[in-house]
């Protein structure tokens, strides 16, 4: 059941809400449907990502000057870039992989449709600057009244709800 040709949803909240949790809990139920997923995630841990292949051949081309190095073997592969790439081009990298939906965590500053988790009141915020929400998730100590009713709403326990109306809603985009 492919959900049509590369679907871009963002899953974001702040720090320990839930993300990693939901994109695992969503790229499960879509592989059981036979969808081809991706994912993009943003490392908002501060700092430079470690690639953590020293003593390899791979490092020792980036270490001599590569800006781009990659290996491939046994159907995968993995790709370094050492260099600055913008949002728009690393979204680039994954429209030749004929996905049918790529989940990106994070990215916030970045508009695309997106599920918002909150953890407290004060996260109302990510809704307000959001274009266009998907779904919003909450845990207990969020005030239901805070958010729009015209927003599909659920409670952080209610996995078995979110995920099954979250992967019909992501099946039935760009399809």
């Amino acid at each position: 059941m492919a959900m049509g040709s590369g679907s871009k949803v963002q899953v974001i909240g702040y720090k320990n809400s839930g993300k990693t949790t939901l994109i695992t809990n969503l790229l499960e139920a879509a592989a059981k449907g036979g969808t081809r997923t991706g994912t993009l995630k943003h490392h908002g841990h501060g700092g430079r990502v470690e690639f953590r292949d020293e003593e390899t051949d791979t490092s020792a081309h980036r270490n001599a000057g590569a800006v781009v190095s990659g290996i491939e073997g046994g159907n995968a592969f993995q790709l370094c870039l050492n260099m600055k790439v913008t949002f728009t081009q690393l979204l680039a990298f994954y429209d030749p992989l004929n996905l049918d939906l790529l989940l990106i965590e994070g990215f916030k500053e970045h508009q695309l449709p997106r599920i918002v988790i909150l953890k407290d009141d004060e996260d109302v915020k990510l809704i307000e600057d959001s274009e266009k929400v998907l779904a919003v998730i909450a845990w207990p100590p969020v005030s239901k009244e805070l958010i729009s009713a015209d927003l599909p709403f659920f409670r952080i326990g209610e996995k078995d709800r979110y995920i099954e109306f979250l992967v019909d809603l992501l099946k039935g985009m760009n399809t």
